[in-house]
């Protein structure tokens, strides 16, 4: 794509939280504002924290979908930036972007799925993103496109400074050390993750924070593991962590695309997890478990970690692939063809 286009996303969260979507909305624009002019319509809370190069309009996301000056502000930002193009981040955003189509129909109107697509307005959409193919399979719409997301790959770690990292962590104990990200929310199923490492010989890091934190912290001590348990809270070194360690467990209940596993594989850590989303995508069976289930989890850490040296030369190819794929250039290139093809469609 030659032409430099008006480019609008619209990400409707709210409380300045920093999830996968919102993760994912900063990566995508900041990347395409390299070749375009980006605007972000999104809740005043996210303008300290969005990139310099994205043009940030600020929108009290907090109204009701129902209040009609919500959709006057929309409205009006529009029809002065003129954009070639408007992509919705969130089933929220489909909505209420899908209320205003047709008065912009020379407008290309693109959303993402990033989770069960209940939401009918994605099928007034010209096109429709999906963060994997299961969710590809519930948008029934011509013009849809799987695009993995995908994040900034961190400097690689020396060995000397891996050997300082584990040191550190494990205070000079020898175990494998086992890594687990996310909120701490039910949803994340850390409860189940915490229950599945009894007599597992292996140091969890638990890395972020959230309501939950206190009592998992009561739930580690009830179950006698908090001498292998180390709370990391929110880290900007995440993918020096990931370096360091043997294994990342995903034990979510309901992720559809787990930002932790394209953060892992792209730096050659092998992954394990409940079978959510769109972990098939990338991991084969052996590598999987159901979700909500201790004993099933117990048994796929423990036969993971008695075979981690074989395991790590099974995952090669799967670390290779993601050196091609799960790249933020990767990502905005596809997104780029992506619009390209829609608006040659159009003319």
């Amino acid at each position: 794509m030659d032409k430099r286009l008006r480019i609008v996303q619209i990400m409707t969260s709210t409380g300045s939280v920093m999830g996968e979507v919102e993760r994912h909305t900063f990566d995508l624009c900041s990347a395409l504002a390299k070749k375009h002019e980006v605007h972000l319509l999104a809740d005043k809370s996210y303008a300290a924290t969005c990139p310099k190069n994205i043009i940030f309009h600020a929108i009290d996301f907090r109204q009701s979908q129902w209040n009609p000056w919500l959709y006057w502000q929309i409205a009006q930002l529009i029809n002065h930036l003129q954009p070639q193009l408007i992509h919705a981040q969130s089933a929220r955003a489909t909505y209420l972007v899908s209320k205003m189509k047709w008065f912009f129909q020379h407008v290309i109107f693109v959303a993402t799925v990033h989770c069960y697509p209940n939401n009918k307005a994605y099928l007034l959409m010209d096109g429709v993103i999906t963060i994997n193919t299961s969710l590809a399979v519930d948008v029934s719409i011509e013009k849809k496109q799987v695009i993995y997301r995908c994040s900034k790959w961190p400097a690689t770690l020396t060995p000397h400074e891996k050997k300082d990292m584990r040191q550190t962590l494990l205070a000079g104990a020898e175990r494998p050390l086992i890594i687990a990200v996310g909120r701490l929310v039910p949803d994340s199923g850390f409860d189940v993750l915490l229950r599945a490492c009894v007599d597992v010989d292996a140091t969890l890091l638990i890395v972020g924070s959230g309501a939950e934190r206190k009592r998992l912290a009561k739930l580690t001590i009830a179950l006698g593991l908090q001498e292998r348990v180390l709370w990391l809270g929110q880290r900007h070194d995440l993918g020096q962590l990931l370096q360091a360690v043997d294994l990342c467990v995903i034990s979510s209940i309901s992720d559809e695309f787990p930002s932790i596993m394209t953060d892992a594989l792209q730096v050659g850590c092998p992954v394990i997890s409940t079978d959510k989303g769109g972990v098939s995508d990338w991991l084969s069976d052996a590598l999987l478990c159901p979700a909500n289930n201790v004993e099933a989890l117990h048994t796929l850490l423990c036969d993971t970690l008695r075979r981690l040296p074989l395991l790590r030369k099974n995952y090669l190819p799967i670390f290779l692939r993601a050196q091609q794929e799960l790249t933020l250039a990767t990502m905005t290139q596809r997104t780029q063809d992506f619009y390209s093809a829609l608006l040659d469609q159009r003319r």
